[in-house]
């Protein structure tokens, strides 16, 4: 099994896919600026400090076969912000496995990277996981800009990248988004399963979302590296929960961001 190096390992992402690692045989280096909860267990190793901390970097990485980048702001932050945590971040994360030799990277991209893609205009399964961007928002700038550095270290380095284009995780769908673009945890930990065995240099841009029923996602950029989902929204809930849930804008692949004021923090 590997050793990986999670960015972010205090996050809500990080959280739940550390167990399902652990359970899958990886030992992990959890880096973040605060410590991760639960506590670091056995096998887990713990590195304070961010992205933008090349000394920490260098601390974290030796030994680590794979890196797992899930640092960085989560959603519509000022311009300034979100450019220093997602775009630098990531410069400095690539950078500092290049230097180390850790030629496998998977890093956390988002829907909203495509959020603008109207949802009309596109037949159900019809959205390549590698769709050229088109962001919603600030935010989905830099992770559109996020997958542009992955490209350009698999091509300078010969790393093997992967860009997930992560949808509406969590334990279970909330929304009827989530509904049609869930990403379960199980899913997403099978797709840093599928990142550890690549072998060949390249960027993988690839829908990092469940196999929902009637989502508008193609998976054949995913399943060419291996990673094939297979948790469904529709299966988590009773018909009585699917219907209670909360109604969300559904124009566009990024759902109520693609609206919302450019460079306001969401609260």
């Amino acid at each position: 099994m590997a050793t990986l190096l999670i960015t972010g390992a205090a996050g809500r992402i990080a959280t739940a896919l550390r167990p399902r690692l652990l359970d899958a045989g990886h030992d992990l280096v959890l880096l973040d600026e605060r410590p991760p909860d639960p506590p670091v267990g056995d096998r887990e190793r713990f590195v304070p400090g961010s992205v933008n901390d090349r000394a920490a970097l260098e601390t974290a990485l030796p030994g680590v076969d794979t890196v797992v980048h899930l640092a960085g702001i989560p959603t519509e932050d000022t311009w300034d912000a979100l450019i220093d945590a997602n775009v630098t971040g990531t410069k400095n994360v690539l950078e500092a496995a290049a230097a180390a030799g850790v030629l496998r990277v998977v890093q956390a991209s988002s829907i909203h990277a495509v959020g603008r893609v109207p949802e009309e205009t596109d037949a159900p399964a019809s959205v390549p996981g590698d769709r050229l961007p088109r962001p919603d928002s600030y935010y989905g700038v830099t992770k559109a800009a996020m997958e542009l550095l992955g490209s350009l270290f698999a091509d300078r380095y010969e790393m093997s990248v992967v860009s997930a284009r992560i949808g509406a995780f969590g334990e279970r769908p909330d929304s009827r988004r989530a509904l049609l673009m869930w990403s379960s945890p199980d899913d997403l930990a099978r797709l840093v399963s599928a990142t550890v065995e690549l072998t060949e240099p390249g960027h993988h841009v690839v829908w990092a979302v469940s196999r929902n029923s009637g989502a508008p996602a193609d998976f054949t950029a995913g399943e060419r590296i291996g990673f094939h989902p297979v948790d469904d929204a529709s299966t988590v809930l009773d018909a009585d929960e699917r219907a209670a849930l909360p109604p969300e804008d559904m124009a566009f692949l990024g759902g109520g961001m693609a609206d919302m004021p450019l460079g306001h923090p969401r609260d």
